[in-house]
């Protein structure tokens, strides 16, 4: 393994685990919001985790890819970390569906 491939896999592996765990804290962070009295400010990692992680699916794709694996509808799955973060666009879905601000008490 030279050592530019073991670069590329330590930023790729460290780019998922962001992901994730920056996904995690915006959830938790969503959760105490919701629950929360009024004029408590919404305390998650804006727009970050979620394009990390699109940057990490875009590699991810583009190595499958080339080691001759199918991936269906590429661009989904490149998008995809943008829609589940709810500090990026996952946010507005979460509005579209109503369930974006606090519960009504």
């Amino acid at each position: 393994m030279t050592g530019g491939t073991l670069l590329g896999l330590t930023l790729f592996s460290m780019g998922w685990l962001f992901f994730l765990v920056g996904a995690g804290v915006n959830f938790t962070a969503w959760r105490r919001y919701r629950k929360a009295p009024a004029g408590t400010r919404y305390g998650g990692i804006p727009l970050l985790p979620g394009m990390i992680g699109s940057v990490a699916a875009f590699f991810s794709v583009g190595a499958l890819l080339k080691g001759g694996w199918h991936v269906p509808w590429p661009w989904l799955w490149i998008l995809l970390p943008l829609f589940l973060d709810l500090g990026c666009l996952g946010r507005y879905v979460l509005a579209l569906l109503g369930l974006g601000g606090r519960p009504p008490a």
